[in-house]
């Protein structure tokens, strides 16, 4: 069985990263189950009064998916117990966010919490071998599966064979990517996509429009697609950038599920999944862009962009959830369902 964390208010089925793994899963024979999670404080009162205690009920599932976070550690460890009490399933968590190192830093009550979540699984599906040593660092104490990086459904065309222009492509949140304004290409290009645009951008950087998650692929364009974070050309500069050193940024699989080798930072966690691909390149700053990108023959490219195209059937068909389960599932078939 598999949860999905739909929330009463919005009007789509939480972020994609959740959505193509409910697909992916389902394929592999994963129910889906909806928890319908409400926002209020005194609705998330009402749910694990009246809902949740015959929400697992009868359910015969030996094996139950959550997709943390849930953005409600109230309800998240009610869930936890009550699976624990309903049924004899073995929980794994696949983590999407690893809150206490990002979002809640520094906040010690959150901290604890989600170290005692955690560990009240079976088995985590992590995004890196650096996030896997974080948390073993502060207390994770769970089996943990390595995943990589993230799938991506994407039924658009591959990106095209073209020759090699040396321009790249960067999609995000444009506000809190302000090291956009700073960067500076006399001999390249680069195109931007996305929500919240800076006024104006340096010359020779364009913005390219806001388009939802299923289309944006078709309207990439570029050599090589930019993972990158915070204030700084140099990677550093603020919450955000730091965690770069732990997760596998969704945007690395939008741009590889189209085939479109990647530029990342050298210290990211990213980087190591990127190099052993050999789809992209890793650089220590974007002060010296235009040199870097001169320094790629368009025979290194093309390479690039051959193992980027071969990556991207795998990442539109999930195979790196489906071998993450895969292990996990092994992993708690030898451990056993931990104690009620």
């Amino acid at each position: 069985m598999l949860t999905s964390d739909i929330y009463k208010g919005y009007k789509h089925a939480g972020p994609k990263a959740k959505a193509d793994i409910n697909q992916f899963l389902g394929e592999v024979g994963y129910q889906i189950l909806d928890l319908d999670l409400p926002i209020k404080r005194i609705q998330k009162l009402g749910y694990r009064i009246f809902k949740l205690p015959h929400l697992f009920k009868n359910k015969n599932a030996d094996k139950i998916i959550f997709q943390y976070p849930m953005y409600t550690v109230f309800l998240t460890k009610a869930i936890i117990k009550e699976v624990r009490r309903q049924t004899n399933a073995k929980l794994i968590f696949v983590i999407h966010d690893y809150e206490a190192i990002r979002k809640y830093k520094g906040d010690q009550k959150f901290f604890k919490d989600e170290v005692a979540i955690f560990n009240a699984a079976d088995c985590l599906i992590v995004h890196s071998q650096a996030m896997k040593d974080k948390m073993r660092q502060n207390g994770v104490t769970t089996p943990m599966v390595i995943l990589g990086a993230f799938d991506y459904y994407n039924p658009q065309k591959l990106v095209e064979n073209h020759e090699y222009h040396q321009s790249i492509c960067f999609a995000g949140n444009l506000e809190k990517s302000s090291f956009l304004t700073k960067l500076k290409l006399q001999h390249s290009h680069a195109y931007l996509f996305g929500m919240d645009p800076a006024p104006k951008y340096p010359i020779n950087i364009s913005y390219e429009g806001l388009y939802q998650a299923e289309e944006l692929p078709k309207h990439l364009k570029g050599d090589f697609g930019l993972v990158w974070d915070g204030t700084s050309l140099d990677g550093d500069g603020g919450i955000y950038a730091d965690y770069q050193h732990y997760n596998a940024p969704h945007k690395t699989s939008l741009y590889l599920s189209s085939g479109m080798p990647v530029i990342v930072w050298n210290q990211a966690a990213i980087s190591k999944f990127v190099l052993d691909e050999h789809v992209g390149i890793a650089v220590e700053s974007l002060e010296n862009l235009d040199e870097t990108l001169q320094n790629i023959s368009a025979d290194e490219y093309f390479e690039f962009q051959a193992n980027a195209q071969k990556l991207a059937v795998k990442l539109r068909n999930g195979m790196m959830i489906k071998n993450a389960i895969h292990q996990a599932e092994e992993i708690i078939d030898q451990n056993g369902v931990k104690t009620k």
